[in-house]
């Protein structure tokens, strides 16, 4: 068993970089540039929800759906030129594999954007579709764009600056199943002590906002507080503030456990963020229609001038961060938490999931109810709490068909013992 982590580090820039800033606003501010991420997320989000019939993490189709973002990934660095950048499979034990796409820096560090790329329908996830427009081909959607944008940096900048950390985007599968492919891919990293600057994470980016009189002035970008470092979420809202359109907020919220992927980074040391919709108190209070885990979640739903801003943003963490001085190194685990004469993280650590043994039930649950057995599972416990409550012992209409059924239970067990007794 790995020790507990220690408090990973907090080294955000205080402000933007001008050399960034520049860079950041030909790469959103030309002609073009609005209009081809809106048809780019437009053209994806329609492919990932209409030619998979569920991206359930179990299913033929999820593998296929992993297949295609590596191979949209792959298509766009080898239209691109970019030499440092590259794409590879992560695969699991079950047949949907995660999708990790990188461009390379040169120092030890690196930077994190993330999103899960598998869907579910809970009722019966085999079976039904789970089109998983909102949870979460949006988040899939932006990272691509974010990605396809960043490949444009050698044909902009002249001379080409490489960046000087590393970027990675990650398309965890079976995160429905309880963060399970971000959890490998994290306990990967930390048995390989490889220094991770910040994990940010992309998830249901797309909802609508609540339907409000008068309406609501300005969109919402939600970051969401659980288990986020003060530092972070200050460099999250700075940049939020510079980059997105002025009709842009940045609102705190919470789910009130590790509700997301970013939850497995910080359960390996790693600072991990969560950027949502708006607040998510709107979902739980009714205020706005959630259509996850069923086969409602469809392109038509999704506010797509939202999911844009998000791009707006992406591009900006990492040019920002990719070209940032993200401080020093030293073997006591100070800076960034690397060895310098290594360019490793200095331990190994696994501080279990931060929500606790309530947030293990939620997970527990969550990955039984998505599976052939759970199911039966859960029709079990459905037995044992009738047995235990015995309705048709309390309600007329209940107790008559009781007897009907036992009635009949006992005719058919005379009439078996019958037959075997002539036998």
């Amino acid at each position: 068993m790995s020790p507990n982590c220690p408090l990973p580090p907090a080294i955000f820039p205080k402000t933007t970089s001008p050399t960034s800033k520049t860079l950041i606003t030909t790469l959103l501010h030309s002609s073009t540039a609005p209009s081809n991420i809106l048809s780019n997320v437009t053209t994806d989000l329609k492919h990932l929800t209409t030619s998979f019939k569920t991206r359930y993490f179990r299913s033929d189709d999820g593998r296929q759906a992993a297949v295609w973002v590596y191979q949209r990934l792959e298509g766009m660095i080898g239209g691109s030129g970019y030499g440092e950048a590259s794409v590879r499979f992560f695969n699991h034990s079950w047949v949907q594999p995660s999708v990790i796409a990188r461009i390379g820096g040169s120092s030890g560090s690196t930077i994190v954007l993330s999103c899960h790329l598998d869907s579910v329908n809970l009722n019966l996830p085999a079976f039904f579709k789970a089109p998983g427009a909102n949870d979460n081909a949006s988040g899939v959607s932006a990272l691509l764009s974010i990605f396809q944008t960043l490949l444009l940096i050698p044909t902009t900048s002249n001379p080409h600056l490489p960046f000087k950390n590393t970027i990675e985007f990650h398309f965890y599968a079976a995160e429905e199943s309880g963060l399970w492919g971000s959890a490998e891919v994290f306990s990967s990293y930390n048995k390989m002590y490889k220094p991770i600057h910040s994990v940010l994470t992309f998830d249901t980016i797309g909802r609508p906002p609540p339907p409000q009189s008068p309406p609501q002035k300005n969109k919402q970008i939600g970051i969401v507080a659980d288990f986020l470092l003060p530092e972070f979420k200050q460099y999250i809202e700075l940049l939020i503030k510079e980059y997105t359109n002025p009709n842009i907020d940045s609102v705190e919220t919470s789910c009130g456990y590790a509700c997301s992927d970013h939850a497995s980074a910080v359960r390996f040391g790693y600072p991990g963020a969560l950027l949502t919709s708006g607040r998510l108190e709107d979902v739980i209070d009714g205020k706005v229609l959630d259509y996850s885990h069923s086969g409602g979640d469809t392109m038509e739903k999704l506010d797509l001038g939202l999911i844009v801003e998000f791009v707006r943003f992406g591009v900006a963490w990492c040019v920002e961060l990719g070209f940032a001085e993200l401080g020093g190194n030293d073997n006591n685990g100070n800076g960034n938490n690397i060895n310098n004469n290594e360019g490793r993280r200095a331990y190994l650590c696994d501080n279990g999931y931060p929500d606790g043994w309530m947030g293990s039930v939620r997970r527990f649950s969550a990955a039984r109810a998505a599976e052939p057995l759970g199911i039966g599972l859960w029709v079990f416990v459905l037995i044992v709490m009738l047995g235990i409550a015995r309705p048709w012992e309390e309600v007329p209409i209940i107790m008559k068909m009781g007897r009907r059924v036992r009635r009949r239970a006992r005719r058919g067990y005379r009439v078996l013992v019958g037959r075997e007794g002539e036998d």
